[in-house]
This record gives C-alpha cells, sequence and structure tokens, in this order.
C-alpha cells in the first residue's frame, strides 16, 4: 500500500509555460500593438535568453544544470548571495535579462524601454496559478498519505512560487533542488524527502509531467511513477500510469 505521494511543482500542480509566454506576449504588446511586430518582438527575446543563459560562467551553469534551472526561470529568479553560483548568477542575471530586452528591440528595429520590459515581464511573469484539478485531487488525498513537493530550481524562485500558490496547507514535506543541493532524477533528493515524511521509497508514488526528471527521478528512487501529460513534454519513458488530469490517479491509487 502507498503511504506518501509525492508531486513536482511546475506544469505539474501549476501553469508554468503558459504564464511565460504570456508574459513575453504582453510585454512585447507595451511597445507595439501590430501583431506581427509583437509577435517577432516576444519570440526574440526568449531566444536571446536562451542564448545567453548558455554563456554563463562554466560553474554558474553548471550549478543551474545539476538543481534543474533555466534559462527564463533566470529572467525573474532571486538568487542566496552565500551561495557562490548563485552570488555568480545574480550578478550575470542582473546584466543578462536588460541585454534581453535590447537586444530583441534592436533586431526587431522597435524603441523602447529595456529596464522597463524587463521590469514589466517580471510582473507578469510573477503570477502562479494553479491547474483546476489540482485542489480538487489534494483535497481527496489530504488526510489518505502523505504528501510532499519535489521540485527543482533555485530556492528563492520555488519558494515563492510554493507560497504564492496556497499549496503549503496541503503539504507534510517540501524538496527543492536549490536547498538540498541535488535535483531530479537524481535519488539523492527523494532519499531527502521521504526521510521527512519518514515513508519507504517503495511506498511512495512520484507524480509529475517530466519525463526525463519525474518519471526518470522515481524509477531511479524505486517508486510507482505517474506521467501527467500537460501537453507541453514528450514522454521519453514509461510510467506506470500515464494521464491528462490528475483526478485520474484517484482509481489508479486503489490497485497500487
Amino acid at each position: 500500500m502507498m503511504e506518501a505521494i509525492l508531486f513536482d511543482l511546475d506544469e505539474t500542480l501549476i501553469l508554468d509555460e503558459p504564464v511565460v509566454r504570456n508574459a513575453f506576449w504582453f510585454a512585447a504588446q507595451s511597445i507595439t500593438r501590430d501583431f506581427g511586430k509583437a509577435q517577432q518582438l516576444a519570440k526574440v527575446a526568449e531566444q536571446r535568453a536562451k542564448h545567453y543563459w548558455i554563456t554563463l560562467p562554466k560553474p554558474a551553469l553548471e550549478y543551474a544544470t545539476r538543481i534543474g534551472h533555466s534559462a527564463l526561470e533566470g529572467l525573474w529568479a532571486t538568487y542566496n548571495p552565500t551561495l557562490e553560483p548563485e552570488r555568480m548568477l545574480e550578478s550575470e542575471m542582473n546584466r543578462i535579462r536588460i541585454l534581453v530586452w535590447a537586444d530583441a528591440l534592436e533586431e526587431c528595429d522597435l524603441f523602447g524601454d529595456a529596464v522597463e520590459l524587463s521590469e514589466r515581464w517580471i510582473a507578469l511573469r510573477s503570477r502562479y496559478p494553479l491547474y483546476p484539478d489540482a485542489d480538487q485531487l489534494l483535497s481527496q488525498l489530504f488526510g489518505k498519505y502523505k504528501l510532499g513537493i519535489v521540485t527543482n530550481g533555485v530556492a528563492g524562485l520555488q519558494r515563492k512560487k510554493w507560497y504564492g500558490c496556497g499549496l503549503e496547507t496541503w503539504f507534510d514535506a517540501v524538496a527543492i533542488s536549490g536547498e538540498v543541493g541535488i535535483g531530479k532524477p537524481e535519488k539523492g533528493i527523494f532519499d531527502w524527502v521521504t526521510k521527512e515524511l519518514e515513508v519507504n521509497l517503495e511506498n511512495c508514488v512520484m507524480v509529475g509531467d517530466n519525463s526525463d526528471r519525474d518519471v526518470q527521478g522515481g524509477i531511479n528512487a524505486g517508486m510507482k511513477t505517474v506521467w501527467l501529460d500537460r501537453g507541453f513534454k514528450s514522454k521519453t519513458v514509461n510510467a506506470d500510469l500515464e494521464c491528462k488530469e490528475l483526478l485520474e490517479i484517484l482509481p489508479w491509487l486503489e490497485t497500487v
């Protein structure tokens, strides 16, 4: 019998990619109401963010890769200056956030303030809407199972999302790769959270939308796994259950 259910955060319980896309789009619209030009500006800004990310100093990029922190998260993350890799990320991203928009404006032959665009993008991105099935599922699992979050990213950003979406009342433990020092799919982060929950790995289920990190991570840890297809990521490894809605997990749990 399963004792604990572990969940990924981004794109499993809270919307992530749609909010990112909207932030680029609405920031671009503040410069031009021409649909084609706004679309191009948004696209180029996103491309430049990813370009500059891979030019980060090697220690910073290696750290970000290890904990699963990405280019688009770097555009609005808050970092811990007491950790050398995050101090380096903070320094670099303060510069890159402006360059992203300055380059995009120049390439698209548009006039605007890159600093204001960066600040507007951050304000637009700082929203944490829940998927409509998240609270419905958690309310039915609460009290029957121990519940945990296992999420990759820097602590400042993931904590901001965690508190902003109002999920803290449901969960018994939260494992953030930037705090634990290791991220999914490595087994160590699952060891950490199950120790906090006081359960055995084999009595847990890992639920997430990222097949490479969530499902493979759960497999690495010897757990049952659920791949939640939100339509943004492809399946790369087979899970014990594949579903499109969180509530599909309930009848399956009765069988494991």
